[in-house]
């Protein structure tokens, strides 16, 4: 008798586990990601937002269309998102991926030494080289730069502080 009490009370552990873990997995399906969505859908130049796991830690990923002010969207979007990391998908080809491995100097030596008027001379000119259009904004948290060329459009915001808020961008 007592095997088969602990038995069923052990079963309805279980079950009342399982129904809690799909009560929090629907919610976050049915209402936070389409609450995200539909908030970041009202910034210019945002396709679509989403939630997602990437090895076992949840970040938001931003599929962008031609945005002109990635710093003012950037700040829209930290306020969707909380304390999820964003990650921006962009449109990115390979000279202009090449082009911002290049850029990762000058922008690496600002930010340890403070010297942010010869970052931002030097990318307008590496930019001006390549033929890519540089739109390049800070503030006291970030770097926002943004890369176009033609249809492609590099986004990539490097922290200062290593603040965590954002990842690295990739291509859609």
């Amino acid at each position: 008798m007592t095997k088969r009490r602990i038995l069923v009370i052990g079963l309805a552990g279980i079950i009342i586990f399982g129904l809690l873990l799909g009560g929090k997995v629907l919610y976050q399906k049915q209402w936070i990601d389409s609450s995200i969505l539909s908030q970041s859908q009202k910034i210019t130049g945002v396709i679509s937002a989403k939630t997602v796991q990437v090895n076992g830690q949840a970040e938001m990923d931003v599929a962008i269309q031609h945005i002109s002010n990635l710093r003012q969207v950037s700040l829209d979007l930290e306020a969707i998102a909380g304390k999820e990391p964003i990650r921006y998908l962009d449109h990115r080809n390979d000279s202009l991926t090449a082009l911002f491995e290049q850029m990762q100097f000058p922008i690496q030596e600002a930010i340890s030494r403070g010297n942010f008027t010869e970052m931002a001379q030097s990318l307008q000119t590496m930019a001006e080289k390549s033929g890519v259009q540089l739109e390049l904004a800070m503030d006291s948290d970030a770097i926002y730069i943004l890369l176009n060329q033609g249809n492609a459009q590099l986004i990539e915001v490097v922290e200062r502080h290593d603040q965590g808020q954002f990842l690295e961008s990739k291509k859609e």
